[in-house]
């Protein structure tokens, strides 16, 4: 790949944009605690007893309430783990050796995407596409280092990350639901609607901020618009890779 220098000046303002997003962390509303305890302590004082079947569900409510609390703490934990986790340097001399035109604040942009497809992974746990064969190329560099990058995704998900080239045998509708999944949680890392967002998410723009040869690049009012069409396939797995595809995902 090669990118010329007047190149990067034309594109450094992309790069600063997409390098300054940040990754938002899940919270859970307060009204969904208030309401099952006002709920309770309202069926406590009509009743008088507290131990009544009137209690049940409110108090089934809070248990579901706290398990999820459970759980988002756990995202939370593993998305601060990324944020401040630094890739071994071998990674990136690689990257550099291979790809020796990209600058240092390209080299940052991949690594940020590459952070933000762990996040993915750390959000919800299942196979995503990678939306961006820069980060790929990454990925692939990292791969060559096995004792490196399965302690690399230990320490931020909790368990090693599969690299899954697409090949023959893979089924559209597969990566298709892989793409689509990839696109709803990469906007939601940013606080974005998937539905209908205004901002390329980091992770879909990066192939088109480099212009990285062969990249994927992505028209987000078709984006949107073929997540909503997604949406309303899945009960029929009718789903098509109607937008750009990818050549590999993760699990």
């Amino acid at each position: 790949m090669k990118i010329k220098i007047n190149q990067e000046e034309n594109t450094s303002p992309t790069l600063d944009v997409l390098l300054k997003l940040d990754r938002q962390q899940q919270h859970l509303k307060i009204r969904w605690i208030i309401l099952p305890i006002l709920i309770v302590l309202l069926m406590f004082s009509w009743q008088q007893h507290l131990f009544t079947a009137w209690v049940i569900l409110p108090s089934i409510w809070m248990l579901l309430v706290f398990n999820h609390l459970l759980i988002i703490r756990s995202r939370r934990q593993k998305l601060q783990k990324i944020q401040e986790i630094k890739l071994d340097p071998v990674f990136m001399r690689s990257l550099q050796q291979h790809y020796p035109h990209i600058s240092l604040k390209q080299r940052r942009l991949i690594e940020a995407g590459f952070k933000d497809y762990l996040a993915l992974h750390a959000i919800q746990q299942q196979a995503y596409a990678m939306p961006s064969n820069a980060v790929d190329a990454l990925w692939h560099e990292m791969l060559e280092y096995p004792d490196q990058y399965r302690k690399l995704c230990i320490q931020t998900i909790g368990r090693e990350l599969n690299h899954h080239p697409y090949g023959d045998e893979t089924q559209a509708e597969q990566q298709a639901k892989q793409l689509f999944e990839a696109w709803k949680y990469s906007c939601l890392l940013h606080g974005y609607n998937p539905r209908n967002t205004t901002q390329m998410p980091r992770l879909f723009a990066i192939d088109q901020a480099l212009n990285w040869e062969h990249g994927q690049h992505f028209d987000l009012d078709k984006m949107t618009k073929d997540y909503a069409k997604y949406l309303q396939e899945q009960s029929s797995s009718s789903s098509s890779c109607g937008s750009s595809c990818s050549s590999c995902g993760g699990d």
